[in-house]
């Protein structure tokens, strides 16, 4: 029997929004099926079974607010496997939260552009993109966003045979600092354009076109675009991150090491491919980064440090030499870890956090904590 507890979205907050559960008491799931999804202020995940088995003590309903850390339910190996945990914890998830009619951020921006109001659409819980979609009678995909305006418009953009054409994948906070770098760091490439998911993107970013969705990089690479960088940050939500990285490479895509010029990377560090190294930030000695990692303002990585794939050091966070962080792990700002402290996969480290010994996978420390 495995427990699933409620992850952390956002270093900065303890609560997540459940907007939609998958499955049902009993309900037999496979490894990688999505159980929920949740969403905080900052970023939208789909909780994933990490092993086959049967749903128990779900602790969870759709439009709760649910406590990072809680049980969100157990995965036993057959059906009628007893599932211990005491009443007080299997009540937790059911008690957290209550039903208040909101609507997430993609369907209020759904709803605003088609002039829908919310109030005449009937539903329990939150309203989803998925809820507008179904009430204006057309499927996922059918709408046409601002942001497609702009690609008709640019669909006939100077991609050059010179090899340094470079697209960013993301439309958000995260693209603005990217496409600064490359600005600054890289001015041996020319950014095309943006590539973004989103109904509500925008039709420019810092200057950039926004040329339209994924659907786009079949062209863009018959083209000969053949550079891409992750304009997603998606703080605390690495299994993403790492999903749209391995969606690049399989559109063909090579994806730069994007140093900013006021880093200080020593020659002797070593790195995969699609890094991002911020302003401020320091990379010693013989420090090995894997692919996808995000080096954030003011990072100290010390000498012999390891960073795995797609981990995420944000602003400020100090690790001591010989420090192992494993893959699509999340170190928060100001978070300190001491000398040689191995953090596993996908653990979440919270702001302001000091880290004196080895963290086990998928383990979440809250802010502040030692």
């Amino acid at each position: 029997m495995e427990w699933l507890h409620i992850p952390m979205l956002n270093a900065n907050e303890d609560e997540v929004e459940v907007i939609e559960v998958h499955v049902d008491e009993g309900q037999e799931v496979e490894r990688g099926q999505v159980l929920c999804t949740l969403e905080s202020t900052k970023a939208t995940a789909d909780v994933e079974a990490p092993c086959d088995g049967f749903v128990r003590a779900l602790g969870v309903r759709e439009g709760q607010r649910a406590k990072v850390g809680q049980p969100l339910c157990a995965l036993t190996a057959t059906a009628d496997e007893p599932v211990h945990l005491s009443s007080p914890q299997a009540d937790a998830g059911a008690q957290a939260g209550s039903d208040l009619p909101r609507a997430t951020r993609r369907a209020a921006a759904l709803a605003s552009e088609y002039e829908v109001d919310l109030r005449t659409i009937p539903h329990e819980g939150i309203l989803t993109e998925r809820d507008i979609l179904a009430h204006l009678g057309r499927g996922p995909g059918a709408l046409r966003a601002p942001g497609d305006q702009a690609a008709r418009a640019h669909t006939d953009i100077e991609v050059g045979g010179g090899g340094d054409a470079i697209v960013i994948y993301g439309a958000g906070g995260h693209a603005r600092v990217v496409i600064d770098m490359v600005r600054e760091g890289r001015r041996d490439l020319r950014i095309i354009g943006i590539i973004d998911d989103a109904p509500d993107r925008p039709d420019e970013l810092l200057g950039v076109p926004v040329l339209g969705d994924a659907s786009m990089f079949a062209g863009l690479r018959e083209r000969g675009v053949r550079l891409a960088a992750l304009g997603v940050g998606a703080v605390t939500h690495n299994a993403l991150r790492a999903e749209l990285f391995a969606r690049l490479k399989r559109e063909g895509f090579l994806m730069p090491n994007l140093i900013h010029p006021r880093a200080a990377v020593e020659s002797s560090a070593q790195m995969g491919q699609g890094n991002q190294i911020f302003a401020g930030a320091v990379v010693s000695s013989c420090v090995r980064l894997g692919d996808n990692t995000i080096i954030n303002s003011n990072v100290v990585v010390s000498h012999d440090c390891i960073i795995e794939d797609h981990a995420h050091l944000t602003p400020g966070a100090l690790l001591a030499g010989g420090v192992q962080v494993g893959p699509r792990s999340v170190v928060g700002m100001g978070a300190t870890i001491f000398l040689g402290v191995r953090v596993g996969a996908d653990v979440v480290v919270g702001n302001g956090s000091h880290i004196l010994q080895n963290l086990e996978d998928q383990r979440v420390v809250r802010a502040g904590e030692r």
